[in-house]
């Protein structure tokens, strides 16, 4: 099953900074296999280094993230 970024963000009551049209099919690592059409999350400042890095099309990040 395929959603865009946009409905995530509506589900999860938050927002995209980007393209909201991209589609996502599956969930990855954010260290790991990422690849196109999949989102990973950042919650460890330890990973921070991989979401610059990352080929997710999506990653899920708190609001007040500062890069």
């Amino acid at each position: 099953m395929k959603f865009t970024v946009r409905q995530i963000a509506e589900l999860l009551g938050g927002s995209v900074q980007g393209d909201t049209e991209i589609e996502i099919d599956h969930l990855a690592k954010i260290d790991e296999n990422a690849s196109q059409g999949s989102i990973c999350f950042l919650a460890n400042p330890k990973y921070e280094k991989f979401l610059y890095t990352s080929n997710a099309s999506a990653v899920i990040i708190k609001d007040n993230f500062q890069p």
